[in-house]
């Protein structure tokens, strides 16, 4: 999903969900579709992608006294439909994030910080497996 407060967006999509068609990541590319319109070019921080499931899971478990009935609810709806691991059930979740404001900070981060994660998770991986030798 493009940044609902993305200042400047030459394809004025804040806010709307698409599909990565391709990256450059060394240059910080993110080409995104939005159905028949034209590709969007954003800057990875630009971008916003759920959480993993296990990271919403954790986050919803440890803020529950914060959380109301209605976003709580909302919020494991979109776990369930992560479990499900397709593509139409993962644009619903992301349209699940959308539903307010609480929903969309506890639901998604950017593309950034997930490959930030993903890269120190994958560098964790390969240490712990390198002690197990």
């Amino acid at each position: 999903m493009v940044h609902p407060k993305l200042v400047d967006d030459p394809v004025q999509r804040q806010g709307q969900i698409g599909i990565i068609t391709s990256a450059d990541l060394d240059n910080d590319e993110v080409y995104v579709g939005f159905g028949n319109s034209q590709l969007g070019l954003y800057s990875a921080n630009a971008l916003l992608v759920l959480k993993s499931h296990n990271q919403l899971y954790n986050d919803i478990l440890t803020n529950i006294q914060k959380l109301d009935m209605p976003d709580f609810k909302t919020l494991m709806n979109i776990t369930l439909l992560q479990e499900k691991n397709a593509v139409n059930y993962t644009r619903e979740a992301m349209q699940l994030a959308t539903t307010n404001a609480r929903t969309l900070a506890y639901g998604t981060i950017s593309l950034q910080e997930k490959l930030v994660l993903g890269k120190e998770q994958s560098l964790d991986q390969q240490y712990s497996s390198g002690l197990n030798r």
